[in-house]
């Protein structure tokens, strides 16, 4: 199984052991964030973070959501952007669609309380 922490933090690791299939898993994960960056380049980049700093969360019915980290949290905060993250896995295939909407959030820089985009919530789960 990869569980590289250059990759996914013990977090998503934790999550995706407890997974039926845990590589597919952690698969989706790698597709979200590699997702992500590519999104984010579509906007010029933003600043110089690793894979853990985009870390993928689950709300409570199981949707996937991100929770950015550090410097890269703090960036996507002040341009108010949101993002939609949509992961597939079947087989041995995985993918993800991530969707930047800059400037919609509605409720500060880091937008609404539940939004898609947690621009540092390191405290809550």
């Amino acid at each position: 199984m990869l569980a590289s922490g250059a990759l996914f933090t013990e977090r998503e690791r934790a999550h995706c052991r407890a997974r039926p299939v845990p590589d597919a898993s952690l698969a989706g994960l790698f597709a979200a964030k590699e997702a992500f960056v590519k999104a984010l380049s579509s906007l010029g980049g933003g600043p110089a973070h690793t894979f853990p700093e985009v870390e993928v969360v689950h709300g409570p019915a199981g949707q996937p959501r991100f929770r950015l980290h550090g410097e890269l949290a703090a960036w996507c905060g002040e341009r108010r952007i949101d993002v939609e993250l949509s992961i597939s896995h079947t087989g041995d295939l995985a993918g993800a669609v991530v969707v930047l909407l800059a400037g919609t959030a509605s409720d500060g820089p880091a937008g609404p309380a539940g939004d898609g985009l947690a621009s540092d919530r390191r405290d809550t789960p």
